[in-house]
């Protein structure tokens, strides 16, 4: 499998595609177990985001960095850097700084990772929209 081959596959993916363990932290494909996809866990002190309003303009102000990385078999292929934010009430992808605008991609990412069905109602909290 190529790189450009599983990064389709993810993009293309939707969040029933995938088992989830929430104590583990760890999404597998259902259709090529090689594909998973890893949370480690958030250090509460070192992992403290600050400094954007799109991240702290929620109930709770307090937002962390969120690194999942993405792994085939034992390989390690990628990171995404994400941002939990209103006590973990929902996981947003790091936007353009200037825009505040995702890549579609980042989008469907999201939508994977968003155990609780926040993600777009945070989004539009937050102002982050995604480009076409």
């Amino acid at each position: 499998m190529t790189y450009d081959e599983l990064m389709s596959i993810i993009d293309k993916s939707r969040q029933d595609d995938w088992i989830f363990s929430d104590e583990r932290g760890i999404y597998t494909y259902k259709n090529d177990l090689n594909i998973r996809i890893e949370r480690p866990d958030i250090d509460h002190d070192a992992d403290k985001f600050s400094g954007e309003d799109w991240a702290t303009r929620h109930p709770d102000p307090t937002a962390y960095r969120v690194i999942y990385e993405i792994f085939y078999g034992a390989s390690f292929v990628k990171e995404i850097f994400m941002v939990s934010v209103d006590g973990h009430r929902a996981t947003l992808p790091l936007p353009d700084r200037k825009t505040l605008t995702i890549t579609r991609q980042q989008y469907r990412f999201a939508q994977i990772v968003d155990q609780l069905g926040t993600l777009d109602d945070y989004m539009k909290r937050a102002g982050l929209e995604v480009k076409e």
